[in-house]
């Protein structure tokens, strides 16, 4: 149970020092959240008994994905792989944070 909560301080934690020691990097510290953030949401289906999230979660962002590389084939005929790895990440790290405040919301309730 502890570390429900503990995975995602611990993540926050390394994002700070990620953006301590690489202030002009072209990363960014939130980048490794998503990989505390799912083992935060795994513990949690764990700890309810209930059946993993995640093939559910990644099918929607999977389609996230198509919509976001749709969206951008569309606008730009010059496609910059780089531009939508960064955007499909930053999207990586939205959706596991909000995936994991909604199961500790199911959690709680």
């Amino acid at each position: 149970m502890l570390y429900i909560f503990l995975m995602p301080i611990i993540g926050l934690a390394v994002a700070f020092v990620i953006n301590l020691l690489f202030p002009h990097a072209q990363f960014r510290g939130y980048d490794v959240l998503p990989f505390f953030f799912i083992v935060g949401c795994n513990l949690i289906t764990a700890h309810m008994n209930q059946p993993s999230f995640l093939p559910y979660g990644f099918l929607i962002y999977f389609i996230l994905v198509i919509v976001v590389s749709l969206n951008d084939a569309i606008k730009n005929k010059n496609i910059s792989l780089s531009k939508t790895l960064r955007k499909l990440w930053d999207y990586l790290a939205a959706c596991t944070s909000l995936w994991y405040v909604g199961l500790l919301l199911m959690m709680l309730i």
